[in-house]
C-alpha cells in the first residue's frame, strides 16, 4: 500500500503544471469566434475547438443573463428577442469587437454584454463600462499592514 501511495505522489510531481489566465479577454474571444465564422462559411481549415468555445461562451452568457434577469436578481443589460440564434450572436460580437479594438484587453464577459446591449438595447439597460487600454487604471499599490482588513 505504501508503494502505491508513493508511486501516486511521484506521478503527480512529474506531471506538467499549466498556468491559465484568470479570464478570457476580448482578443482571445475574437480569435475563437472568427474561427466559428470560417466554419460557417465552409472553410475546411477552421478550428472546431475554437468554434465550440465561441458558441458555448456566447450561449452561456446569453442564458445566464436571461436566468438572472428572469429571477429578478439583476436588471437586464440587454433584451435579446426570441429566436436569435447563437450564430447571430457570434456575428454581433465579432462586429462589435472589430469596431472597438481599443477594448480587446478587457474581459470577454463584459465585452459580450456590451455588444449585446448595443444590438438589443432595453429601455432600462444599464451601462457596461469599457475601459480603453490607455485609460485603464494603474495596478493597485502595495498596502501597508495597517490598511488591510482581516475577516
Amino acid at each position: 500500500m505504501t508503494r502505491i501511495i508513493l508511486a501516486f505522489l511521484l506521478m503527480n510531481l512529474l506531471m506538467p503544471v499549466y498556468a491559465a489566465d484568470s479570464y478570457l479577454d476580448g482578443d482571445q474571444l475574437l480569435s475563437k469566434c472568427r474561427e466559428a465564422i470560417k466554419g460557417a462559411d465552409g472553410d475546411a481549415n477552421y478550428n472546431s475547438s475554437d468554434t465550440n468555445l465561441c458558441f458555448g461562451y456566447l450561449q452561456s452568457a446569453a442564458d445566464t443573463h436571461h436566468a438572472y434577469t428572469k429571477s429578478g436578481l439583476v436588471e437586464p443589460i440587454f433584451c435579446r428577442p426570441e429566436g436569435v440564434s447563437v450564430g447571430k450572436l457570434v456575428l454581433i460580437v465579432v462586429k462589435f469587437l472589430d469596431t472597438h479594438p481599443e477594448v480587446l484587453h478587457n474581459a470577454a464577459g463584459g465585452l459580450v454584454s456590451a455588444a449585446l446591449r448595443e444590438a438589443f438595447p432595453c429601455s432600462t439597460s444599464l451601462e457596461c463600462p469599457m475601459i480603453p487600454k490607455e485609460q485603464a487604471p494603474p495596478p493597485p499599490k502595495e498596502q501597508e499592514q495597517s490598511d488591510l482588513i482581516y475577516l
